[in-house]
This record gives C-alpha cells, structure tokens and sequence, in this order.
C-alpha cells in the first residue's frame, strides 16, 4: 500500500463531501454515520474488511504516532464512555467523516478534537 494507493482511498472518500449522517447508516449516497463511513470507504477503495462500529475499528491494523500518520489512516476519539467516532485521514492536517446529522460527510482539521487513537490498517 504505497502512497498512490492512499492517494486513491483519500481522493474517493472526498467524493462523498456534503453527504448525510445517518446514525446506523452504511450508505455513501443515502447516509452512513462515522464507522459506517469509513468501512464501507475502506472496503471498496482498498478491499479491506472492517466491523461497524468505531470501537470495533480500533483494535484493527498498527497504531501510529501523530508523526507517522498518512493518508488512509483512521483516527479514533473518545468521549465519556471511551471511543465514539473515527475518521479518515486525508492528508494536510485533514480528515474527512461523517460528523453530525447536521453537518453530514465533511473535512475537518484532524485536532479538531484530540485522537486518542491513530491506527494504519494498510500494512
């Protein structure tokens, strides 16, 4: 998985920008919520199998340092119960995910809030 093939998983889960949340969801089209959101991205842009649920990514691929992060990423927060939302880093200081119903599929800097978790599931 070169940078190309990062490249590529970034390029197609910008395509999705403006989309909606939809809690549960698993649509890029008709609405997918954050997990959702990067499982079905990372399963068509790079064929790789991911559970639904932001907790359940978590303990998927290698963690990584802040440093080290590449496109492709997935970046994990916490609230009061631990782990409740990943994204997808795109490059540039930048993620994209399925933030809010009000907001739907969108890019925000990655330390919008702090990662509690950087993992790369690419190899």
């Amino acid at each position: 998985a070169g940078s190309s093939k990062r490249t590529q998983i970034a390029n197609y889960a910008t395509q999705f920008l403006g989309n909606p949340y939809v809690w549960g969801g698993t649509s890029l089209t008709r609405g997918a919520d954050c997990s959702g959101f990067t499982r079905y991205v990372l399963s068509k842009s790079a064929s790789i199998s991911l559970p639904h649920s932001s907790k359940g990514q978590s303990s998927y691929g290698r963690q990584v340092s802040e440093d080290e992060m590449q496109p492709g990423d997935l970046l994990f927060y916490s609230g009061s119960g631990g782990i409740n939302h990943v994204a997808l880093y795109i490059g540039d200081g930048q993620i994209v995910h399925a933030s809010t119903e009000k907001t739907g599929i969108k890019t925000s800097p990655y330390d919008y809030r702090t990662p509690v978790k950087i993992v790369n599931v690419l190899g």
